[in-house]
């Protein structure tokens, strides 16, 4: 096959190269619909886009950990959609502490540490996160994040995958995400770079949509998108699209986006 035999030729120009862009520039977003945590070193808004007709209930996270900008900054994008049905729920900067320090962790550690299944949420800021899961009862979670590597290549890390939760169709739809986006936007030169679908999360670990599968039983997504051989902004248009095309699968599409 073409593509598998560029394999070897591909890994030797990526070793020698510089970070690859094949994307534009990305945006900020508008006005938040409201604020969790007001007035406090938290403080981050929170947008609500609701369709013309009704439909499912979305909610996309993007900023639990704060040096992961292809997350937030992706969230932030959707954040400004109009949706032509339904309700889009975005929190793009969950942590603002960890993303003005552009570090991994906030003020108590990792956020994405801090939700046990059937239990509370660990601390303040994580409370107020699921306050708004709870809120809005969203039939469908994402949670944006980026990866330092590729995963099965890299130790430790787990770019390019898509990890479902096991419940709904999470687990055919995070695969046909995956088939889509190396069809259609990860060039064919790149095949480390191909997204994968992940292992069922069941709620056996305190991250936020291992509890969205754990106390609700629905649909999420964790999406990790690496910064191997990528720009920034290239990070940034695949997260969007991996997103954008699981709300779709989910009854969630931008109005006047096809």
């Amino acid at each position: 096959m073409r593509r598998r035999s560029l394999l070897s030729k591909t890994g030797a120009l990526l070793a020698g190269g510089m970070a690859m862009s094949v994307a534009g520039s990305g945006r900020e977003s508008l006005d938040p619909s409201y604020r969790i945590l007001p007035d406090t070193k938290y403080e981050t808004g929170v947008f609500v886009r609701e369709g013309t007709s009704d439909g499912p209930t979305a909610m996309v996270v993007g900023g639990i950990h704060g040096d992961e900008q292809c997350g937030y900054r992706a969230a932030s994008e959707i954040a400004g959609w109009q949706v032509g049905r339904g309700k889009l729920v975005v929190l793009p900067k969950a942590n603002r502490v960890a993303i003005r320090r552009d570090r991994r962790e906030g003020a108590h550690g990792d956020l994405n540490r801090q939700f046990p299944t059937g239990e509370k949420p660990e601390t303040r800021l994580a409370r107020a996160i699921w306050g708004v899961v709870e809120r809005h009862n969203p039939d469908v979670v994402l949670d944006l994040h980026r990866s330092v590597g590729i995963y099965g290549y890299h130790e430790s890390s787990v770019g390019q995958m898509i990890w479902p939760t096991d419940a709904g169709n999470a687990s055919e739809y995070a695969k046909r995400t995956a088939e889509e986006l190396n069809g259609n936007v990860v060039p064919w030169y790149m095949p480390f770079h191909e997204y994968r679908r992940g292992g069922e999360l069941d709620g056996s670990r305190p991250m936020l949509v291992h509890k969205v599968a754990g106390d609700l039983d629905r649909p999420g997504y964790i999406v990790e998108t690496t910064e191997f051989f990528l720009d920034a902004d290239t990070r940034v248009q695949w997260e969007k699209a991996v997103a954008t095309d699981l709300l779709s699968r989910h009854g969630i599409e931008q109005r006047g986006n096809r």
